[in-house]
């Protein structure tokens, strides 16, 4: 989910770094007075400080005597492992801010099946917030929310779509929205809670490159990769999302 929220990337990144993300705020206009010098406007608002307060590693290792034909591949298929593992924590955290937005309300009940109404409630409410709708609005959901899409006519029949989801069974875009699939959603009771929100609603703040390293341990006798992430999240704007509920978690 990190591409669909606004996110830095930095090199430097250390652990407890704050980072302040600009926040732009609108710009109102004055009638022009002739010979009247007009006054400039700060564009940015409150720049919103993301503390990088979240340290994240992943270690696997194998040991000298395995057998010398696996072990290179072995290595790099667990230190590919090892990577997803990072991927989706940072997923999970960015996932557990959906439910805080819109000052923490939450569209509908629990364990409740996906419509078009919901969506186009939902997208009612950010319209009458001001949200852009730019390309950069997304619909994320979980499994459930996948197959209740599957079965609305409107998001599947080639009528309303520019390509065939039930061949596929996969959802592309929505009312101008990608619709992501995910596992990492936080839960609820019943269901999870899934969001609908643009990219500036939410901020991510990580390494460019997390490291990946290879440690020969020779007096153990084993070989360990280590890879690790250096992150930090936080809402940007409130109102740019609104979370909802899943039918099942």
């Amino acid at each position: 989910m990190g591409d669909s929220v606004n996110t830095t990337y930095r090199n430097d990144l250390k652990f407890g770094y704050k980072v302040n993300i600009p926040v732009f705020s609108e710009i109102s206009t004055t009638e022009v007075t002739p010979g009247t010098e007009p006054t400039a406007q700060d564009a940015v608002g409150t720049p919103v400080s993301i503390t990088v307060d979240k340290w994240r590693e992943a270690t696997v290792e194998i040991s000298e005597m395995s057998n010398i034909e696996d072990f290179a591949g072995y290595l790099d298929n667990a230190a590919k492992g090892a990577a997803y593992a990072i991927s989706k924590y940072v997923d999970t955290t960015l996932g557990a801010l959906f439910s805080t937005l819109s000052a923490s309300s939450v569209y509908g009940s629990d364990g409740q099946t996906f419509t078009d109404d919901i969506l186009l409630g939902i997208i009612e409410t950010l319209d009458e917030s001001d949200v852009p709708d730019d390309g950069n609005r997304v619909v994320i959901t979980d499994p459930s929310g996948r197959v209740d899409m599957l079965k609305i006519d409107k998001f599947i029949k080639t009528d309303y779509v520019r390509e065939a989801s039930v061949p596929t069974g996969k959802i592309g875009s929505i009312y101008n929205m990608p619709v992501r699939i995910t596992n990492n959603l936080t839960a609820a009771t019943t269901g999870n809670y899934g969001v609908v929100m643009h990219r500036d609603a939410l901020g991510l703040v990580i390494q460019s490159q997390p490291r990946s390293r290879t440690f020969d341990l020779g007096w153990k006798f084993i070989t360990r990769v280590i890879t690790d992430v250096i992150f930090g999240v936080g809402e940007l704007r409130d109102a740019y999302g609104k979370a909802f509920y899943t039918r099942s978690k």
